[in-house]
């Protein structure tokens, strides 16, 4: 599989100070959560989410807050996106027809 060019190398950019790589031992790692989620048998991803979704229920990890879009900003959502850190991810609202009070 043919890894995907990074487009803007400044986006990825994670600081990290020496002393905190030489001292403390730190180590950056980076993997493709789609490429995973493409090769790994079905039960070992509904295995994954599920730890995951464990993990969110337990509140040792946290979901950023999203920022909604409707699905017509679509074009605006990808910019949001591809913007730097603002600390919130789009979320396409997709209109179903139905009401709040039909939940």
């Amino acid at each position: 599989m043919k890894a995907t060019p990074i487009h803007r190398p400044a986006a990825l950019t994670i600081p990290l100070s020496a002393r905190s790589r030489i001292y403390e031992t730190k180590v950056v790692r980076g993997f493709r959560l789609n490429r995973w989620f493409g090769a790994a048998p079905p039960a070992d991803v509904l295995r994954a989410l599920s730890e995951v979704r464990g993990l969110v229920a337990d509140g040792v990890l946290s979901i950023p807050e999203g920022r909604p879009f409707p699905l017509e900003r679509f074009t605006e959502a990808v910019s949001f996106a591809e913007a730097p850190a603002h600390g919130a991810k789009p979320l396409l609202v997709f209109e179903d027809g139905r009401g709040e009070d039909d939940e």
